[in-house]
């Protein structure tokens, strides 16, 4: 955590959704580009103190838009915003979740983590009170997989499993148990990945509503 209160995380990615993103950041920041130019925040012809204050409000107004979501033109906004929309999606916002363990914010990868398929690392810099909220719903959601995959390598200490699995019926005996409990992870990049695309789907049905 850095001294703004900050987790520093990363998100794993497809190559195409990092494209998408880098898209979507730049025409966020084409739609702020036309949001400025309103007249409201022109400081033609005003004083410096009348245009201090206008340049105030405008910093002001553009901290409201983020926070409302209705102006995602940082990665990180986009991804503070996303990442709550996926929480409620999964019905994980407004629950009350056990304090996370410290175990969870271990900097090692979960057990059951499944990211071979995307190589796109994007840095995150979330609010500490989200990022632990991600980590207690997806540890309790998951700690009975996580439990079980552990013995599971326990019993076979030689069989090292893929870190990427599509389909369960491609597998057999103990490597298809495995892929069954690792199905039952949610791990933090699962919903780091999820805010990413929702994000970046709020953001262009954002531009489409004021375009029209």
């Amino acid at each position: 955590m850095d001294k703004l209160g900050k987790k520093s995380v990363t998100a794993k990615v497809s190559p195409v959704t990092r494209e998408r993103l880098t898209e979507e950041i730049k025409a966020q920041k084409e739609y702020r580009g036309e949001l400025a130019s309103d007249d409201r925040w022109s400081v033609a012809g005003l004083t410096r103190q009348e245009a201090a204050r206008v340049r105030a409000a405008w910093r002001r107004e553009l901290g409201r838009l983020r926070q409302a979501g209705e102006l995602l033109d940082t990665i990180d906004v986009l991804a503070i915003h996303g990442i709550e929309l996926e929480l409620r999606a999964r019905g994980w916002w407004d629950r009350r979740w056990p304090a996370v363990p410290e175990e969870a914010m271990d900097p090692g990868r979960w057990p059951g983590s499944r990211d071979g398929g995307s190589p796109k690392g994007v840095p995150l810099r979330l609010p500490q009170p989200l990022a632990r909220r991600v980590y207690a719903a997806c540890w309790h959601s998951s700690v009975k997989s996580i439990e079980a995959l552990r013995s599971w390598r326990d019993r076979h200490p030689g069989m090292v499993p893929a870190r990427y699995f599509a389909d369960l019926e491609d597998l057999e005996g103990p490597l298809k148990e495995y892929a069954r409990l690792a199905n039952d992870v949610t791990t933090v990049g699962d919903v780091w990945r999820g805010g990413l695309e929702r994000g970046i789907e709020a953001g262009a049905a954002l531009r489409s509503k004021f375009a029209n």
